[in-house]
């Protein structure tokens, strides 16, 4: 972002930069119900698998992290 000053200084373009966060605060949607374990778990397994062919290291880390983390109580 670049700001340029005025006579009036920075004020209006921090009042530009507030004012499009709050607009766009206003437009963000609702948070979605928390996911479980399992849904994380598969989220992150999902990603393994798109990982997989081009660092399959990575790739079991992850798949590994997963049954751990499903594992949790």
């Amino acid at each position: 972002m670049s700001t340029t000053m005025t006579n009036n200084g920075l004020l209006p373009a921090l009042f530009l930069q507030r004012a499009g966060a709050a607009l766009a605060k206003l437009f963000t949607p609702a948070p979605k119900r928390p996911l479980t374990r399992a849904e994380e778990a598969e989220e992150v397994r999902a990603l393994a698998r798109s990982l997989q062919r081009h660092d399959r290291g990575f790739a079991a880390d992850l798949f590994a992290a997963a049954a751990r983390h499903e594992g949790l109580q």
